[in-house]
């Protein structure tokens, strides 16, 4: 039952979208997929302890729409969701029972957009939580105390809590549910620039045309993060674009194009999100820090 590495034995299996429960595998070796894009559903987990100890293992998961579901402690007990179509996005495992103070189980998720996370010990949290991230792949191990699988800078576990919403309000000033039109002004408008070529809203013709498609974007964008979006350019008269260095012709001059930044997400995580939700297309600024949404065509491209 036990080896020179492994005292306690550690024996799972994963449900993966599409592929339903996969064989089981022992002692950190991948349960799920990595590169293919398939969520994680649920998972079962038992462990194999030498004669006269007494080691258990209590079993959580966090799972799309669902959130952080009870505890489970049998070695059949699914944690997590079949059939539903949900991720797996977070879980936690603790070791219990007369004998579990000798031991530590540690587990590590690898996670969409993150790849493999760091290494969780017991009563800790792995994965991710409010950010829509599915997890992909697991590892579980089980050591005497004292070892450490923890890798110094490497984040294991992100929980985003989004801000309190403020509640939409309808007048003139607003632009959709959540966004004034002084936000989304020309930067001549703003105190701030100082540039003085036009009122903040050049080409009001193209306003009723084009306008209400992008804030429509940026409204369920918001209501889908559930985070405060910050609208850095939307509208550009032709020297405003000039002077920042847009293309000829750019969207931003045609009220077809914002530039946004939404704390607690990267720029890559807000241009999917965007594309998938609403079709957008969606260019993203690495060393910038921003996302540039714009109509359907580009789908979700690295702009540097």
């Amino acid at each position: 039952m036990s080896n020179k590495l492994f005292d306690v034995n550690t024996v799972y299996s994963t449900h993966v979208q599409n592929d339903g429960w996969k064989p089981e595998v022992r002692n950190g070796v991948d349960a799920g997929t990595t590169g293919q894009s398939k969520r994680l559903e649920a998972f079962k987990l038992k462990l194999e302890v030498p004669d006269g100890l007494e080691v258990k293992v209590m079993k959580r998961a966090h799972v799309e729409e669902f959130g952080w579901l009870d505890p489970v402690y049998g070695d059949d007990d699914i944690c997590g969701t079949v059939g539903l179509g949900k991720e797996l996005q977070a879980i936690q495992l603790q070791l219990y029972g007369k004998d579990a103070g000798q031991y530590e189980i540690w587990f590590q998720l690898h996670v969409r957009n993150k790849g493999w996370m760091n290494w969780m010990s017991g009563g800790e949290l792995a994965g991710t939580v409010g950010l829509a991230l599915q997890a992909e792949d697991i590892r579980i191990m089980v050591f005497k105390k004292g070892v450490s699988l923890k890798t110094d800078g490497v984040v294991g576990f992100v929980e985003y809590v989004a801000p309190p919403a403020q509640d939409p309000v309808a007048n003139a000033n607003m632009a959709g549910k959540y966004f004034s039109w002084a936000e989304l002004a020309c930067d001549c408008a703003k105190p701030e620039y100082g540039f003085g070529w036009c009122d903040g809203y050049p080409e009001q013709d193209l306003k009723n045309q084009n306008a209400p498609y992008l804030i429509d974007i940026l409204d369920r964008l918001r209501e889908y993060l559930g985070a405060m979006i910050i609208v850095t350019s939307m509208i550009r008269c032709g020297d405003c674009n000039d002077h920042w260095g847009g293309i000829s012709g750019s969207y931003h001059t045609s009220w077809q194009a914002a530039d946004i930044v939404v704390p607690g997400f990267t720029p890559y995580e807000v241009a999917v999100a965007a594309n998938e939700l609403t079709g957008c297309g969606a260019r993203y600024y690495r060393s910038s820090g921003f996302t540039h949404l714009e109509p359907p065509g580009c789908g979700v491209y690295c702009q540097e």
